[in-house]
């Protein structure tokens, strides 16, 4: 019975689907409505009618910021509840940016930031490599103001030279019967492009706006999981906020601000907008329909009262991360931890300023090799004191082996003995096996941030050494298991080892005789074959880092052998 009741209502719908679709047609057949405009903002959309009731959206689902009017527009559903006025079709204006670090394009009717190109940056090491392309159709900035009160005016610029460049500004105007809106654009020596909003309230009433931006990206293969953060990324209320795109995936990250800034970040490259922090708002990351991600930021109300005018100023960043430059930002603009976007680590303290070292002497030396094998020497010299009292305990426990022996030997059915004569021996030659490792645990932090200092390095980037190191930012080309090169067959990857590699491994090799063979048999067996385990593990990491860690090796075998003589062990 009751089936039979729910497919006479789907009957009924039909029926009465198809009443009301015969008697709309009917009535524009006869009485046709008169023909109307859309007040179009820059994009690939076609004329319609702006009595249609739903907001329009951009192709990445998202809705348009600068789109038709605003007016009427219910901001939580993107429902129009009454009839725009209607305005005259308006053409794109697309600024054209350069400088010596961009080259961009910038819709000044949306606020909307694309096709930034950085200059200073190719895509490989070939000298007729194209710049790196960070910004494009499908990853892109926009920002603009939305009202229920009044229309939102379209800005105009009067200058014909469309062409933004440091030391000039580009001014746009829009008016309509209730806010006229200037904007001022302007772009730096680098990678900040700066936009200036003045709204003012021409009615006797006071008129409610708010501010919206957004960063959407078009990602379709994530990147791999590594050492450096890459997806989204914010400081607010001075809080650093890091959220993978897997993570984002899963569950929508939301957290209400007032000021700070929030972006989508690489390795080397980030796009982040910093806000204006007058008002509160909420920032929101979340991942959308088609792989497309969105950080986006969205204001309370702002009530401008009658005859007066509100100033907002937004910046984008779009560039490379370096250090010096991130740190004069922070401080121009009061940008909040600005120089977090680098991916410093757990011990900050120590990476930043190791990191400032190793630029000054790339700048000084020329040569990023040359720079990592002087920076090596630096620190080696600076934990010396720390190194060499750990190499001379173990130095004592090697000089101490023979008898050790003696005593595993007289005392083998005998284990408490054995520890007993142990310790005393140890007493008497005044030498604590464990006074080794912790000048070793101390050193673990400042080898950290060394680590995370060469990983996250834009100077590493595309920077050649010597020889057939062409790049010391990825691993080794050389391959000893196709005979660098002349044998063409397909190897596994834990098989690609080059060179460096294999020296490093090499060096590992000779620094364990110098140490003292461990008492456990299976331990011995087992750091025996560390080096090999090494060398295949750390095969695949960047060539800049083998190098440092060869080097190093290099520097601690030396050490080790003068204080092994110093000692009397031969």
């Amino acid at each position: 019975m009751k089936l039979q009741e729910e497919q006479q209502e789907r009957k009924n719908l039909i029926i009465a689907a198809l009443l009301v679709t015969g008697v709309l047609y009917g009535t524009n057949i006869l009485f046709p409505k008169p023909q109307t405009e859309t007040l179009l903002t820059g994009s690939d959309q076609t004329v319609a009618e702006q009595t249609i009731g739903i907001a329009k959206t951009s192709d990445s689902g998202v809705i348009d910021l600068a789109s038709v009017d605003s007016k009427g527009i219910n901001s939580e559903q993107g429902i129009q509840t009454e009839t725009s006025v209607l305005k005259p079709i308006i053409p794109d204006q697309i600024i054209q940016i350069q400088n010596e670090a961009i080259k961009g394009s910038y819709n000044i009717q949306k606020g909307k930031l694309s096709q930034v190109d950085l200059l200073k940056y190719k895509q490989t090491t070939q000298d007729n490599s194209p710049a790196v392309s960070l910004l494009t159709d499908t990853y892109y900035t926009q920002m603009g103001w939305k009202s229920p009160d009044a229309v939102i005016p379209v800005p105009i610029a009067t200058d014909k030279d469309l062409m933004l460049q440091p030391n000039k500004t580009i001014i746009a105007t829009g008016q309509t019967d209730d806010l006229k809106l200037t904007r001022q654009v302007t772009v730096d020596n680098d990678y900040m492009v700066s936009t200036t909003d003045t709204l003012t309230n021409l009615t006797d009433k006071p008129i409610q706006v708010y501010f919206g931006g957004e960063i959407v990206r078009t990602l379709s293969d994530i990147p791999a999981v590594s050492t450096v953060h890459e997806g989204f990324i914010a400081v607010l209320k001075d809080k650093l906020i890091e959220e993978k795109y897997d993570d984002i995936a899963d569950e929508v990250f939301e957290e209400k601000t007032k000021g700070g800034w929030f972006g989508i970040t690489d390795k080397y490259w980030q796009t982040a907008l910093i806000l204006d922090g007058k008002e509160w708002g909420k920032i929101r990351f979340e991942k959308g329909m088609n792989d497309v991600y969105k950080a986006e930021f969205s204001g309370v109300y702002i009530t401008i009262p009658a005859g007066e005018s509100y100033t907002h100023t937004s910046r984008v960043f779009a560039g490379a991360k370096t250090v010096d430059l991130l740190t004069r930002y922070e401080k121009q603009y009061n940008i909040p931890k600005f120089d977090l976007t680098i991916d410093f680590g757990w011990f900050y303290f120590l990476t930043k300023p190791f990191l400032h070292i190793l630029n000054w002497l790339y700048g000084l030396l020329g040569n990023m090799g040359i720079a990592i094998l002087v920076f090596a020497t630096l620190i080696r010299l600076l934990l010396l004191p720390v190194a060499t009292k750990s190499y001379e305990s173990m130095a004592k426990m090697r000089k101490l082996q023979p008898r050790l022996t003696e005593l595993k030997t007289r005392f083998k059915n005998d284990p408490s003995r054995l520890q007993i004569e142990m310790m005393n021996l140890y007493k008497r030659e005044k030498v604590s096996p464990a006074s080794g490792c912790l000048p070793i645990f101390l050193q673990i932090p400042v080898f950290y941030a060394l680590y995370k200092v060469l990983s996250v390095s834009i100077n590493m980037r595309q920077a050649p050494f010597y020889g057939w190191i062409e790049d010391l930012s990825v691993p080794d080309p050389s391959s000893v298991f196709t005979a660098f090169g002349y044998l063409d067959w397909p190897i596994p990857a834990f098989l690609n080892l080059g060179v460096l590699p294999i020296l490093m491994g090499l060096t590992m090799v000779i620094q364990q005789k110098f140490n003292p063979t461990p008492p456990d048999p299976v331990q011995a067996k087992v750091l025996k074959w560390m080096p090999v385990l090494f060398t295949f593990m750390l095969g695949g990491f960047a060539a800049g880092l083998i190098l440092y860690w060869t080097w190093s090796n290099i520097l601690s075998i030396f050490q080790q052998k003068y204080i092994m003589h110093k000692v009397g062990v031969k």
